[in-house]
């Protein structure tokens, strides 16, 4: 049964994955469709949404899983950010999720031996149990054919603070940690986007846009 132990890993890993790959928040109808611009970054913000592309954490399971699909339902992200003239930084938020992936019974054999979505399910719960700290709160599968999994993420409350730079239309944060972190941005109005862009593809695909709002 190694893949399919291997598979829970990869199901967690996708959950996890996904809190910051999900669409939700009240940031209106910006979110996502905001393209790198620059502009001056400083002020006091409330985080008001976080939009990401779902297609690419689909594409990213059927490399392991082909077939197999995530959805996402509520998702919330809230919080605080400020970027001070100084470039110094700090942000405070708060990330909640519920999602289900669709996984179709292709992925749960090997070697002529496949296991049931209740078997599935049982692993799920023993890899819950053996690690609580996972950050996954449940996690259940069921079905007779494909299985259907839904998994509730824990609350994660995030708080951070370093340095920043700005050069074009690049956000670069440094954590106190030493974390660097590389965005493109555009302040447009009272918004300011951070948007993770995804330059393999043809054309410049947006994969990630979390929007603040100037208090």
């Amino acid at each position: 049964m190694k893949r399919q132990r291997g598979f829970v890993g990869v199901l967690f890993s996708v959950a996890l994955a996904s809190v910051a790959s999900a669409c939700g928040g009240g940031s209106g109808g910006s979110c996502g469709k905001v393209q790198p611009c620059g502009g001056d970054v400083v002020g006091n913000y409330n985080i008001s949404g976080a939009c990401f592309n779902s297609a690419a954490i689909n594409m990213d399971i059927m490399v392991d899983c082909p077939g197999a699909s995530v959805n996402y339902s509520n998702v919330h992200v809230t919080g605080t950010g400020s970027f001070n003239a100084d470039l110094t930084y700090s942000i405070s938020e708060t990330v909640s999720a519920t999602l289900s992936e669709n996984i179709p019974v292709s992925c749960l054999s090997e070697g002529g031996l496949t296991i049931t979505c209740a078997q599935l399910d049982q692993l799920l719960q023993q890899s819950l149990a053996m690690d609580p700290t996972s950050g996954v709160q449940s996690a259940h599968c069921s079905g007779s054919s494909s299985c259907s999994c839904m998994f509730v993420l824990n609350q994660m409350n995030i708080s951070e603070t370093g340095t920043y730079t700005t050069s074009g239309t690049t956000f670069t944060t440094t954590s106190s940690t030493g974390a660097v972190s590389a965005s493109q941005y555009c302040v447009k109005g009272s918004e300011l986007h951070v948007i993770d862009v995804d330059m393999t593809m043809p054309m410049a695909a947006i994969q990630a846009d979390i929007v603040f709002t100037k208090r």
